[in-house]
């Protein structure tokens, strides 16, 4: 997990708390600060320290994402290691359930879920981003959407850096690096039903376009085009319809992903 100063307080301790009352335990939680943090970020760390087996890793300057997310996952010990963001609230049997079926099924590389959102209170869900669950279909369908559910992934770390661990994209870094495990052979798959529960509001669709997130999506689409994971055709599809959504206002684009893309 990732974090830094412009992380919600309350929504941080929030998703720590749901990391304690997991069914099965996790043996460590590598915490990435990115940059300088407020004293209550600080505070609330400190705090959980007592109670989780937490390990912080602190970057001097604000490095984004990616970086942090390639630290933190160099970081640990564990052979299985699963992804979470600062504002997010785990299932209690998040853990327990995406184990298991690693373990139950030794040739897929990432396991996934689907994901509840919500606006303010956990009982307001608004809607429910599904995903297909078998690896053959997840295959084609992330040559033109992106196939998981990043914060509710647990994968196998010896595959995920075989293919290089995450980039430097400001964003889609987990776009990218599924591209790269499908492409290299690894499977992917998802457990359908709802093992995490996410915040979504206007600040998280508007972090999902302008120009920059346009630039970004080009240049993840040259790349798997380079890498011969979606052909000349499937990227200018690609261009024309994922570009597109990048540069519609907030409140289209807020449609777009909770109407169309559900």
């Amino acid at each position: 997990m990732s974090f830094y100063k412009k992380d919600n307080p309350k929504y941080f301790e929030d998703a720590l708390e749901s990391l304690h009352k997991q069914t099965l335990k996790a043996s460590e939680i590598v915490l990435i600060q990115d940059g300088e943090i407020s004293g209550e970020l600080e505070s609330i760390v400190i705090k959980w320290e007592k109670v989780l087996p937490i390990r912080r890793i602190i970057n001097e300057e604000n490095l984004g994402l990616g970086y942090s997310l390639k630290l933190g996952l160099e970081a640990c010990s564990e052979k299985i290691v699963a992804r979470m963001d600062a504002d997010d609230i785990a299932h209690p049997k998040r853990f327990e359930m995406q184990l298991n079926y690693l373990k139950n099924n030794p040739q897929i590389s990432v396991v996934g879920s689907w994901i509840a959102e919500f606006s303010a209170e956990l009982d307001n869900i608004n809607t429910y981003r599904t995903l297909p669950s078998e690896p053959e279909v997840l295959y084609k369908f992330a040559k033109k959407r992106c196939p998981l559910n990043h914060p509710t992934v647990m994968y196998r770390k010896e595959d995920v850096l075989f293919v290089g661990s995450y980039d430097n994209f400001r964003f889609q870094q987990d776009y990218h690096l599924w591209g790269r495990l499908l492409n290299s052979g690894f499977k992917i798959a998802n457990i359908p039903t709802v093992l995490l529960f996410m915040r979504a509001n206007n600040e998280l669709f508007g972090r999902r376009g302008g120009l920059e997130y346009f630039k970004n999506e080009v240049a993840v689409q040259k790349d798997f085009l380079k890498i011969g994971f979606i052909s000349e055709v499937e990227y200018l599809r690609n261009y024309f319809i994922r570009g597109t959504v990048r540069v519609m206002p907030i409140i289209l684009r807020k449609y777009f992903y909770q109407h169309v893309l559900r």
